[in-house]
């Protein structure tokens, strides 16, 4: 039987408005934000904060929705001009207003203080970014200090691999991904039960590593490749690491701070 393991704690550092760009960041969402609620939420404001800046620039791949306008459409509506410098790239479709040249995106990227990539099927999006060479200028601006950050998808692309329904009527399966942060990623991990059985199940037989897996309506911020921080702004969302005890997955909650109204 699948056992529970004792909550352990996750070393939580404050916001600072002084952060250095020689440190290397990722904000992984499991489920939320301006892709999912229809009102302001505050993981949006979360990411902004991040960065430090007064106005940042942020660029929003939505590679893994094929460049919905739908999501194009609501980033611009979370990340306006009077709080930010929001631009998107998109492969897929024709430039649009706030569209980054393709001749130009590697530099763009490497130009901006956050870059946020939306849902949608990540082995998709990868096979995307590696033809145009889009995950070697992702790394280089994580190695730069730019802030890399995502929802779904764009959480699970970050790391050694994540388990995904991206292959369409397969079920939830193993994907090797960037390889930014080590270990695996599960995403919306209470939203389906079969998530968690599928995850733990991957992580018994060794198809996947020990995983962090993110609920929806939480996020966890990794600082030079550390969890340094968990945050939820929905009762009950959280994040858990995943790992072997004695041949069965077990999870661990993450010690988790409250976000938005109240947090």
């Amino acid at each position: 039987m699948l056992h529970l393991a004792a909550k352990a704690p996750c070393r939580c550092l404050p916001l600072s408005s002084n952060v250095s760009h020689q440190v290397r960041r990722i904000v992984a969402i499991g489920g939320g934000g301006f892709l999912m609620e229809p009102s302001p939420s505050p993981i949006d404001e979360f990411v902004l904060e991040l960065t430090g800046k007064q106005r940042p620039r942020i660029c929003f791949l939505p590679t893994p929705s094929g460049d919905l306008p739908e999501h194009i459409e609501a980033f611009y509506k979370a990340f306006d001009p009077v709080s930010c410098e929001p631009s998107h790239l998109a492969f897929f479709r024709k430039p649009s207003p706030g569209s980054v040249a393709l001749s130009a995106f590697a530099q763009h990227l490497m130009t901006q203080d956050a870059i946020f990539v939306g849902g949608g099927n990540t082995k998709s999006a990868l096979g995307v970014w590696r033809e145009w060479g889009a995950h070697e200028v992702l790394s280089r601006a994580y190695s730069s200090g730019v802030l890399l950050s995502g929802m779904s998808a764009g959480a699970m692309c970050w790391f050694e691999a994540g388990l995904t329904d991206s292959f369409w009527g397969a079920g939830y399966q193993p994907l090797p991904c960037l390889g930014l942060l080590a270990g695996g990623c599960g995403v919306h991990y209470h939203s389906d039960p079969e998530r968690r059985q599928r995850l733990f199940t991957a992580i018994e037989v060794g198809a996947i590593p020990a995983s962090v897996a993110i609920d929806d309506f939480a996020a966890v911020l990794y600082e030079n490749e550390r969890a340094v921080r968990t945050v939820s702004w929905a009762a009950g969302a959280d994040a858990f690491q995943i790992s072997l005890q004695d041949g069965r997955a077990a999870e661990v909650p993450h010690e988790c701070q409250q976000i938005g109204v109240g947090g």
